[in-house]
């Protein structure tokens, strides 16, 4: 691997599997000649980047006060607006590793434009559903607009950047997403139950032709898709503990969209306080990245994500408890500070050391544990809802993330020593 994060120009694939940069501290002589290469390629591929991925996630965090209540006004009930909420996720399922052979062979640039319109058909097709069928249709559109952006950004993000680096590069990354996920619920508290979507759509187009100008190709189109190519990338030990810890943080935050709004509203909390709640959930994430990459950088990813689990079991354990002796902004920035502790460090082992013509089909990877995770969240909240209410939802939750850090702890070894 080149200082600029690039495979050599005859781009073979690494014989040994990824290198872990951050088992150890890192090398001062790399991280002085990683600071001195611009930030995800430069101020304009930067902004665009950035843009994407704020765009994504306002669409992403302005379902919570909005979508349940769609869905409760077109006759859903429980278990369907759990699928709803999830069918999001599940869209990536299917879609994840084809996205990436075409980014291999058409490019990451096309994917992320390819996105962005589909989420800007998707808020328009929520502005005019007329029913529940229509809002899974456009809820779906969604979800396929969501799935080619974290493919095609996060793999031209993790080009653009070298190895020492990677934690405090694609912090930039993970805090826009952040920042838009504070901006979408309080947009979506705005108004009537459907002028968010039209709100969106404008921003949406408009992020659709800033990428068509700013956004960079970084792959090298042509390149063909092989089964054996993709089942390789499951046996580094890299790639299973991020999607351990993926799969468990979107698990949580699936099942936390789809049901803590009805919790608060239960509690008599207006559609826009709810909205300023899940906005609140986002400030940590915004405040902290850039420091959790560091620390991500310095100490090692996988040490980073072990102690975030651990604190998102007790969270989990603890959260109704909590919701009874705390304030309720309280409550939500804490839960929002799982996404930090977890996402960051997650995304930044999934991409150290990895060969340019792979990393695609490690996002691809990624993007299956986070769309498995937030459709069985929300599906299992669904189900479990009715037989125990809230406490047999967030005690499912904490045997998920004690079930997360197990894995993690196992792999750890393997990791370090990659």
């Amino acid at each position: 691997m080149s200082l600029d994060g690039r495979a050599p120009a005859t781009g073979g694939s690494q014989p040994h599997g990824p290198v872990i940069a951050a088992a150890g501290p890192e090398s001062p002589a790399r991280a002085g000649a990683a600071a001195r290469i611009p930030v995800l390629g430069g101020a304009a591929s930067a902004i665009a980047l950035a843009l994407t991925m704020f765009v994504e996630a306002v669409g992403y965090g302005m379902v919570a006060p909005t979508l349940p209540f769609l869905a409760r006004t077109a006759g859903a009930g429980e278990t369907q607006i759990g699928f709803l909420v999830g069918l999001y996720a599940a869209v990536g399922l299917l879609v994840g590793i084809p996205f990436s052979a075409l980014a291999s062979r058409y490019g990451r640039r096309v994917l992320v434009l390819i996105g962005l319109g589909c989420l800007t058909a998707a808020s328009l097709g929520f502005v005019v559903a007329p029913t529940y069928v229509w809002l899974v249709v456009a809820r779906f559109a969604q979800g396929l607009g969501a799935s080619a952006i974290w493919v095609g950004a996060l793999t031209i993000a993790a080009d653009l950047t070298p190895d020492a680096s990677m934690g405090r590069s694609l912090a930039w990354i993970t805090g826009s997403w952040s920042l838009g996920f504070v901006v979408g619920p309080a947009l979506g508290g705005i108004g009537s139950v459907r002028f968010p979507f039209l709100a969106y759509a404008v921003l949406s187009g408009g992020a659709l032709v800033v990428g068509f100008f700013a956004l960079p190709e970084t792959g090298r189109p042509g390149v063909r898709t092989s089964l054996a190519g993709i089942l390789r990338i499951l046996k580094y030990p890299a790639v299973l503990g991020s999607a351990a810890a993926t799969f468990a943080l979107s698990f949580f935050y699936g099942a936390f969209e789809a049901f803590t709004p009805l919790l608060a509203d239960d509690l008599h909390v207006r559609r826009i306080g709810i909205g300023l709640l899940f906005a609140i959930a986002g400030l940590p994430s915004i405040a902290l990245p850039r420091l959790t990459g560091q620390i991500a950088d310095r100490i090692g990813d996988t040490r980073l994500i072990i102690a975030g689990l651990v604190y998102s079991a007790a969270l989990c354990a603890l959260f109704l408890p909590l919701v009874g002796s705390l304030p309720l902004w309280v409550v939500f920035f804490l839960a929002g500070m799982v996404e930090v502790l977890i996402y960051v460090p997650a995304v930044a082992l999934l991409n150290r050391g990895m060969d340019r013509d792979e990393r695609v089909y490690a996002t691809g990877s990624h993007s299956y544990a986070f769309s498995l995770g937030f459709f069985l969240g929300p599906l299992v909240g669904g189900a479990l809802m009715p037989h125990g209410g809230y406490p047999l939802l967030f005690a499912a939750l904490t045997a998920v993330m004690i079930a997360a850090t197990i894995a993690l702890v196992r792999l750890r070894g393997r990791i370090e020593s990659a």
